[in-house]
Formats: C-alpha cells, structure tokens, sequence
C-alpha cells in the first residue's frame, strides 16, 4: 500500500494531507519523524467525530511504551495506572457500543499496567471492566498477548480503510473547524475559570492530557495545550511552557 508515497519519498509532517498521515502510520517510521501515535493524535484531531483514531492513538502509545520497556530506557517508559485510566475513559467516552470490543481489548492489553491500580484507582478500573462487559480481575499474559494482536488487526483494516479513502489525494473528509485565534491571557482565562475542574499537582513523572489543569510550586495553575514525548506544553498566566512530563 501507498506505493506512490513511497516512490516520490515523501516527508510526513503534522501539516501533511491525511493520506500521508496514514503512510506514517502504515511505514512504522520510515516516512519520517512522526510516529504512529502522533500521526493517529492528528488524524482525531482533524475528525474528532470518528473515536476509532483516538482508540488507536492510545493502542499506538502502550505498544511503544511496551518496546521501550524492554529496552534501555525501561524507567522512562512507564504509563501510571491513573494515566491509562484517563486515556481509556477518554476514549470511552466518545465510542459508541460498536466499539466496545476493542476497547475490552485495549483494557486488557494494558492490563500489566492496570493491575498496579490500588484504593481508587483500582474501583475505576473495576468499573471500565464492568462497563465493558470485561472479565474481572487481571489478564495473564497470554490473553493480554492476544488482545494487542487483535488491536494490530484492527489497525491494519483501518489504514487499509484509510489508504483507499485517500486514494488520488482525497482528503478523509470536512476537517474540524480550526479556532478562532485568541490571546493567551484569555485563553488562560477561560480554561482555568472552572473552580470545579480537577487540578493535578506537577510533577516531572507524570503524564498529562490536553485541557487538563495543572498546579505548578513556581508558575501556578496551567493549562496543557500540547504533548510531545517525554513534555507538555502548559499555559500559565504568565504564557506557554514546555516542561518535562512523563520522564
């Protein structure tokens, strides 16, 4: 597939048409910088009404934490249970029943990760299960082997979707409206005005999701607008940085 990105060595970026973000995906790295977590990140972000990228995008960052864990870089490649938890209630959140599948699949898949839940953690994960008409207690690793083989099957239909959707430069479909510009001071504004939304203190380890407050000893409370691997981009009142997450 994609023989005629391959032939004209095509470079993926973020602002790339969609039918070379999904080359990224298909090529596993050999289109350029972009990764496939990344490159599925963009494609929700453009069609947020189709959650099937979201669910890949979360199936694409445990597949690569999983390889670099068994590499040099072990430590730095653990997801939190709570941060995992947030991605699958995320996902969850916009699927419809349709697929509830694969998302037991993505649950179980990252169940090594999930078993590390405790107190309220492990009732939220005890109450995806149970909404997912998911078998209690934690995968063993053979059935948490064969749910990331379903989830790679998946994948594989839907970027052959993808690939014939786009054939001839066709785009994917009517993009999500960009926003309207603003200033950082009112968009600081307007995302920390809600006294009710959950505040996660900063820390260097922790992973964070976009629109998520976050509580800093030096800069105060921000907001993440971004995510690159091992960062987060947060705006503060005092404007825009990048600081390590996840490390």
């Amino acid at each position: 597939m994609f023989e005629d990105l391959e032939e004209e060595g095509t470079d993926v970026t973020p602002e790339s048409p969609d039918r070379a973000i999904a080359w990224a995906i298909w090529s596993r790295g050999d289109a350029g910088a972009l990764t496939s977590e990344e490159a599925w990140a963009i494609l929700y972000e453009r069609y947020p009404d189709d959650p099937r990228f979201l669910l890949l995008n979360s199936y694409a960052e445990l597949s690569e934490r999983k390889k670099l864990a068994d590499g040099p870089k072990a430590e730095a490649s653990v997801l939190s249970p709570a941060y995992f938890i947030k991605k699958v209630e995320r996902v969850l959140s916009a699927a419809t029943d349709a697929l509830h599948p694969q998302i037991r699949d993505l649950v179980a898949f990252g169940g090594a990760i999930l078993a590390g839940a405790k107190g309220e953690e492990g009732a939220a994960v005890a109450g995806l299960r149970a909404r997912l008409g998911a078998e209690e207690g934690d995968p063993k690793r053979d059935e948490r082997d064969r749910a990331g083989l379903r989830l790679r099957r998946f994948e594989r239909e839907i970027v052959k979707e993808l690939h014939d959707r786009t054939e001839g430069g066709k785009p994917l479909g009517v993009r999500a409206a960009a926003p309207v510009p603003t200033s950082p001071a009112s968009d600081w504004a307007a995302a920390t005005a809600d006294a009710g939304k959950p505040r996660h203190k900063y820390s260097a380890t922790e992973r964070f999701e976009r629109g998520e407050l976050v509580e800093h000893p030096k800069f105060g409370v921000g907001v993440v607008t971004g995510t690159e691997p091992g960062k987060a981009v947060i705006l503060f009142e005092s404007g825009v940085r990048k600081l390590v997450a996840g490390a």
